[in-house]
């Protein structure tokens, strides 16, 4: 379960963020991307730098094996450095897919122009960033850049620091950390 109920009023939702290699490329670019992360709210429960094999890539978009653009995003995807997040907010999968905006590049540059796809993608492969679409892809895709994250125990453990603002951003791991478990 990826959503928190009942307790307080506003349950935070995780989702999964990743900064492509075509960002990750320029340093200046990847830092702004991290401070728009913050800018906009989010709460950054992990963060990791990590480089793709092929394999890894062809496993990560196994269901869009049979797309014409498949092969050139596997070989994109593994052909660089890349940063994956854990982010926490408040319907955090709806925000940062507004944040990023539209997947083509060329229709978020005339639809969503602030948006992070608008101001620094290249091409419809290269626009910079990834994020899960549905609290089950959140889930999936969580645990396969993630693995030893357990979503249920933070929820039980650390998520009611994060809901209540108790939390300390720790600018060495680029993270927030509850104040309690730092």
């Amino acid at each position: 379960m990826l959503q928190t109920t009942g307790r307080l009023s506003k349950a935070l939702q995780l989702t999964l963020a990743v900064i492509k290699p075509d960002a990750i490329a320029h340093p200046l670019m990847s830092e702004a991307l991290h401070q728009t992360i913050l800018d906009n709210n989010f709460a950054i429960v992990r963060c990791k730098d990590l480089v793709w094999r092929k394999q890894d890539s062809e496993r990560f978009y196994a269901e869009h094996s049979d797309r014409f653009f498949y092969q050139r995003l596997v070989e994109f995807m593994s052909s660089g450095p890349m940063r994956a997040y854990i982010l926490a907010r408040e319907d955090a999968i709806r925000h940062w897919r507004d944040l990023m905006g539209p997947t083509k590049v060329f229709q978020a540059r005339y639809t969503s122009p602030a948006s992070i796809r608008a101001r620094f993608g290249l091409t419809d492969t290269r626009n910079t960033t990834h994020g899960s679409d549905s609290i089950e892809s959140a889930l999936r895709e969580i645990h396969f850049f993630f693995p030893d994250f357990n979503v249920e125990q933070w929820i039980e453990k650390e998520e009611p620091f994060f809901r209540s603002g108790h939390i300390r951003y720790d600018d060495e791991d680029q993270i927030h950390k509850p104040l309690s478990l730092s």
